[in-house]
């Protein structure tokens, strides 16, 4: 009886921990190049999010132009939890402040996906209206290659 009690009583602080203590995800969460699920889109076309050291990371951003996307620069991407205590870090901003308009953009996180809101401000007396935009992103997958792979020699077609 009492080894069972014990044995109870160790599945039960083992449950708890794991309940209390939720594996650390984000801000690492963040890190790669996001492409948006919308490839007819008129706004940001792809994410790159880079460690800058530490809890610390950088984003740029592209956006949509004609031949090629627009860079938009780098900048810090600030993360943040759901209170105090989180550090599962889910939700991030980040700020474009250029000569003619201010960008301010929040993001959330699923692990799979990064949903974007942006509020564009128009600082350049252009009468253009500022704007919101939402905008969905998907990891592009990593591919290794094994630093032991072997080349083969390649010989001319005769």
């Amino acid at each position: 009886m009492l080894k069972r009690s014990l044995t109870l009583a160790a599945a039960s602080a083992a449950l708890t921990a794991a309940l209390v203590s939720p594996a650390m995800a984000a801000p690492a969460d963040f890190i790669g190049t996001w492409v948006n699920k919308d490839a007819n889109t008129r706004g940001v076309t792809r994410l790159v999010i880079t460690s800058a050291g530490g809890n610390k990371l950088n984003i740029q951003v592209f956006g949509q132009c004609h031949p090629t996307d627009c860079d938009w620069g780098t900048t810090s991407l600030v993360t943040y939890g759901l209170n105090v205590q989180d550090s599962n870090h889910k939700y991030a901003t980040a700020n474009y402040n250029k000569s003619f308009a201010n960008s301010f953009l929040t993001f959330s996180s699923t692990g799979t996906e990064v949903m974007l809101q942006g509020y564009t401000q128009f600082v350049d007396n252009s009468g253009r209206q500022n704007y919101y935009s939402r905008e969905y992103f998907q990891r592009t997958p990593r591919v290794r290659v094994p630093a032991d792979i072997r080349t083969l020699p390649i010989s001319p077609i005769r």
